[in-house]
């Protein structure tokens, strides 16, 4: 045992997702860090792809990447192979995409769709374009704030499912000029602060711990999360549909409620004008900040999927974050164009399990095989 007291992934197989057609890795070497080189396009990304479809069972690519599929052929397979949080035995995870669907499997029984508390194998993402999430629509960070509350009030999930058949039958009565929308406000009000009540419960603890990260970083200086909650704080929803119903009734949608909240990091609640890598770093900090709420409920470390976390900072910022990465616990695979210089002159790109990318082809990699290229700005 190496002391990773979370999920573990010992083994995984790809056939025919994007450019990597055939991979078959076994990861059981005592790393806590697995290391991705190659050049941009080779499949690093396409790697960590893999792992976050057996997790959730769905892409974090859009629509743009094309299809998940290898051209010309019609199924894609992911096996992994994984110890999980609280048990040294070993579990199975299955992904394929046919012409009929996709379906999952865990330990040979078809999996429908779990709630991310029942999920076997927990990651958090940092993507290639983390930065996009605080420039992006509210709806990419909703997701991410409720897909952190999740872990914690298991019955999140039933409360939107609701919300969205409420708001859809409201929504509906609002484009018959209004007729029998009286009818679902109660109850679209109802979910609506039952659902902001968890959010606010999270969003205090993560904005804790984003502040405590977020001193690390000058440029981050007086920096806070904030949740808008979907309607101004200090007022009664009940009584903003009802002023607000011909806006609606104009627009043929909800104007106000739960399903418009938001997150976002602000100085004096202006918007934030950060450079690309500061944002960044801002990102990271946030997934971090949300690992350490689930950690202090009892949650064991995540399995973490890191895309070129390092470009477009500088050696210092990025030192500083690596270590707050490090600090994190749990499994880390880690795409990147090259090694850190520091990490070779230190030794501990050594303590990495490291592979190489190239053409969809992944191969066991040394340090020696290839020397680093940088991968900071100066």
């Amino acid at each position: 045992m190496d002391g990773l007291i979370g999920p573990r992934l010992l083994r995984l197989g790809v056939t025919n997702l994007r450019n990597l057609r055939s991979v078959d890795l076994d990861l059981r070497k005592e790393s806590h860090r697995i290391l991705l080189t190659g050049a941009n396009g080779a499949g690093k990304t396409t790697f960590l792809e893999a792992v976050y479809l057996l997790s959730r069972g769905r892409s974090f690519r859009g629509r743009k990447a094309g299809s998940l599929t290898t051209d010309g052929e019609t199924r894609t397979l992911i096996e992994g192979v994984f110890r999980e949080a609280d048990s040294s035995g070993e579990s199975t995870l299955v992904f394929e995409r046919s012409r009929r669907g996709s379906l999952r499997r865990y330990n040979g029984v078809a999996m429908g769709s779990l709630p991310p508390s029942d999920s076997p194998l927990r990651v958090k993402l940092v993507g290639e374009n983390p930065q996009a999430l605080l420039e992006g629509e509210p709806m990419l960070r909703r997701g991410l704030l409720d897909w952190n509350v999740f872990h914690v009030e298991h019955r999140l999930g039933r409360l939107r499912a609701d919300l969205r058949r409420v708001l859809a039958q409201r929504n509906a009565a609002l484009r018959h000029a209004g007729s029998g929308v009286s009818i679902w406000d109660p109850t679209f009000v109802q979910l609506s602060a039952r659902i902001t009540e968890k959010r606010e419960a999270f969003v205090d603890l993560w904005r804790t711990q984003f502040r405590s990260l977020a001193n690390h970083f000058s440029f981050l200086d007086d920096f806070e999360l904030v949740f808008e909650r979907g309607w101004p704080r200090d007022s009664d929803l009940t009584e903003i549909l009802e002023q607000g119903r011909s806006a609606d009734i104009q627009r043929g949608q909800t104007l106000a409620g739960a399903h418009r909240a938001d997150i976002g990091i602000s100085r004096d609640r202006a918007p934030p004008r950060l450079s690309r890598g500061q944002a960044k770093v801002a990102v990271c900090l946030l997934q971090l900040a949300a690992e350490r709420v689930h950690r202090g409920k009892g949650l064991a470390p995540s399995l973490w999927l890191l895309d070129d976390i390092d470009a477009e900072l500088d050696t210092a910022t990025g030192d500083r974050l690596w270590r707050l990465f490090e600090e994190a616990e749990g499994q880390r695979m880690v795409a990147r164009l090259g090694y850190h210089p520091t990490e070779i002159k230190d030794g501990s790109i050594h303590q990495d399990t490291m592979f190489h990318v190239e053409q969809g082809i992944v191969t066991s990699a040394a340090v020696a095989d290839r020397p680093p290229p940088p991968t900071s700005l100066p």
